[in-house]
Order: C-alpha cells, then structure tokens, then sequence
C-alpha cells in the first residue's frame, strides 16, 4: 500500500489541481449552490486563477498517492483556508487533516505568532471542519451566490 506524501505545488500544476477541485466540488458542493454560485466558483478555480494566487502568496500543499493528485489546501493571509477537496476515493483517511497540519507547521515557522484560524465553510463541509477542531463565529451567509458559515479554530502554543 503506497502512502500519502505532501507537498508545495509548483508553478505548472494549475491544471491538475483544477481538475480535482472540479470533480469534488461537482460530486459534493455544487448541490448547495445556484448558478450564480456555481458560476462564481468555477470561474475561481480556473488554472489560470489558481496561478495568478500563487503570484500573491497564496499557499498550496497537494497531497498525492504515488503520482496521484488526491487532495489539496490553499491558505491565504496564512491564515485562512480557501480551498480544501480531498478525492472521493481518499476521503475519510486523514488527508485534509494531514493538509492543513502541514500547512499550519509551515506556516507557523514564519508567523510565530499565529493564534487563530479561519474558513468559510461550505454547506457540505461543515462537520468535516468540526471534526478538524473548528468551531462556528456566525449563522450561515451567502455571498456571489457562495452558501458558507464563518468558522475559527484557535491554535495552541
């Protein structure tokens, strides 16, 4: 059984990431969605959007099985997530929490003295960023036709 690995992405995997986004998304989010949402989403997660984050400092982690693209995080401020799918068929084994544990140690090297953690999450991904330790700050509100609950997590020293 091959194993997970984490890694940075690197300029030139926009179009692979899109593709997972997309397929995820498509499967378990877009339900909860209009057009306008939906419309609003895929536009952000074109590859050439995706790209143009990373211009700005934006942080991605991919995790991959063997040469298999099979979840991803992006981190903006660091401090936020923006973006986090795992595949269908690596679902329930860790991966997003591994993503975003990885990301947080990164993270944490250069901002020392981070506290606090934040998501607008989907309706579907609710529970799972309970379950990552998150808590909700608000009701559920919607934006660009984008459902999502305003959540934190505080981190520990």
């Amino acid at each position: 059984m091959s194993t997970i690995r984490i890694e940075k992405y690197c300029y030139g995997q926009e179009e692979m990431v899109y593709k997972l986004i997309k397929k995820v998304y498509d499967e378990y989010v877009s339900i909860d969605y209009g057009d306008e949402g939906n419309a609003f989403f895929y536009d952000w997660i074109q590859p050439s959007k995706i790209y143009e984050r990373q211009l700005k400092r934006i942080n991605i982690w991919l995790a991959f099985k063997d040469s298999d693209l099979v979840g991803m995080i992006e981190i903006r401020d660091n401090k936020f997530i923006s973006l986090l799918f795992v595949d269908k068929l690596h679902q329930r084994q860790g991966i997003a929490k591994n993503l975003f544990k990885e990301s947080l140690r990164e993270i944490r090297q250069r901002e020392t003295s981070l506290d606090k953690f934040y998501v607008h999450a989907s309706p579907y991904s609710v529970p799972i960023y309970r379950k990552m330790g998150f808590t909700e700050t608000d009701t559920m509100r919607e934006e660009n036709g984008i459902k999502y609950l305003p959540m934190e997590m505080t981190i520990e020293k």
